[in-house]
């Protein structure tokens, strides 16, 4: 329980490393698409408020021009001919009003400023009367109308100055509302996209906490949406998974009952015969029984594996690492050179560690081919004992690294891919463990065991290996 706890701590640690190397999450970049489009939205309801609100403003004024004109236009062509009068007719207020003769030019105005040569309208605007005019005079903004009249034209100029105040006034109030809503809108954002990817933050929790041994489907309870339909495309693939795995393991189981009989006879064969052959064929007929010993061993073990466990019980005896496992092993594969240590011991069972450490040893040989060095090695450390294989082959690639110790996945140098898998249970079975160190033309796998020191005082080797050294 405890190691299944800590694969599903180290593959929720793994996504979570991934993630972030990744970027940032669904959520957050959820939540600035929102809070951006917002953003967006908001700039261009202000854009068009301000347009709108300008727009008003200088059809308002213009529109009140329009009637002004109109007034003193008719107010004057009412005017009898040849008469005077000191009072000139007209609106008063902010307006100005100016009057043209026929040929267009300016004669009279309602102040003296506006009578200035400077201070005409285009002779365009006063021939096309009635017109609406726009610009400056005097570098002053005005607005004005234009009209017709019994003697020339007249004309209504007001001054448009207030208006830019206004619109200054507009835009602040735009821009201080915009920043206020923004400002809401990002908690607002946040909500709706954790509401969103909640679904799916649910899917990934759940399916971080599958294994290889735990494809049972999902079965949440999502809404007939986008993520319900990739919960149930998911639960349909863990159905089509565990199929396959157990079509595997029958498979293995089928084999390897099929192979334990032959193999059992054919040891009772080797056996008799070295009872009965020559000292000549003594050595030759203990390799193959030897051989035939290992052979049985893993049928045995490919049988376990397909039940879903390899070990189950250990036969603890005191083994020296060098001459009982190190030599035996290396002297099985041609050129694989030795590098001698002190004495170590370490408790266990022989024919157990000697099956991890050779399958260590032909994965290396693989993996370094014809021409290449395969070098084994160990040392006593503090409370634990190291067994090092090493290979100048072409290293680890990183996506093979991950599965490495993954049932039915081949290693570099090729091979069925159940070599390392019943290695690492093994050795963990002793309460070891196995750390792989590759790069480009040099990789090692360290086997860590506690010495016969660390499980004196505790016979269980796993729960040795978990309060000794780490």
């Amino acid at each position: 329980m405890r190691r299944t706890a800590r694969r599903r701590t180290s593959r929720r640690r793994t996504a979570r490393r991934g993630t972030d190397r990744a970027g940032p999450s669904l959520r957050v970049r959820v939540a600035a698409w929102v809070a951006g489009a917002t953003a967006v939205l908001m700039i261009l309801v202000a854009l068009s408020a301000f347009v709108a609100v300008r727009t008003a403003l200088r059809s308002d004024l213009q529109e009140a021009l329009r009637r002004d004109v109109r007034q003193v236009a008719a107010a004057y062509d009412a005017a009898e001919p040849g008469r005077t009068s000191s009072a000139r007719p007209g609106p008063t207020g902010r307006v100005q009003v100016q009057l043209y003769g026929p040929d267009g030019r300016l004669f009279a105005a309602s102040e003296p400023a506006f009578e200035a040569p400077t201070a005409a309208l285009p002779s365009a605007i006063v021939a096309s009367a009635p017109a609406d005019w726009r610009g400056e005079l005097d570098g002053a903004a005005l607005q004005a109308a234009t009209a017709p009249f019994r003697y020339g034209t007249v004309a209504v100029l007001a001054d448009a100055s207030h208006i830019g105040a206004a619109l200054r006034g507009v835009a602040g109030t735009l821009m201080l509302a915009g920043a206020a809503l923004l400002a809401l809108a990002l908690p607002v954002a946040w909500l709706a996209a954790r509401a969103a990817t909640t679904p799916i933050r649910r899917l990934a929790a759940s399916a971080s906490r599958l294994g290889p041994d735990d494809l049972e489907p999902l079965g949440l309870a999502v809404r007939d949406d986008d993520v319900g339909r990739l919960a149930a495309v998911l639960d349909a693939l863990l159905v089509r998974l565990r199929e396959a795995r157990d079509a595997q393991r029958r498979f293995l189981a089928e084999t390897s009952h099929e192979l334990r009989t032959p193999l059992t006879s054919l040891r009772g064969f080797l056996a008799r015969s070295r009872r009965t052959a020559g000292p000549e064929a003594e050595q030759d007929l203990a390799d193959a029984e030897r051989i035939a010993a290992s052979m049985a061993r893993l049928v045995e073990d490919l049988l376990e594996l397909s039940r879903g466990r390899l070990v189950r019980e250990l036969d603890l005896r005191l083994v020296d690492v060098g001459p009982e496992l190190v030599r035996p092993v290396a002297a099985e594969f041609d050129g694989v050179r030795v590098v001698e240590g002190d004495e170590a011991l370490v408790l266990g069972e022989r024919e157990r560690l000697r099956q991890a450490l050779r399958n260590l040893v032909a994965n290396a040989v693989r993996a370094a081919g014809p021409e290449g060095t395969v070098t084994v090695a160990w040392r006593s450390g503090e409370g634990s004992v190291h067994l090092e294989v090493r290979d100048d082959g072409p290293g680890i690639p990183p996506d093979v690294a991950a599965r490495l110790f993954e049932p039915f996945q081949p290693g570099p140098g090729g091979g069925t891919g159940l070599g390392l898998a019943i290695a690492k249970q093994l050795v963990e079975a002793h309460g070891g463990r196995i750390v792989p160190r590759s790069e480009t033309g040099a990789t090692t796998f360290t086997i860590t065991l506690p010495n016969a020191d660390a499980t004196a005082d505790d016979p269980d080797p796993a729960s040795a290996a978990r309060s000794g050294p780490p």
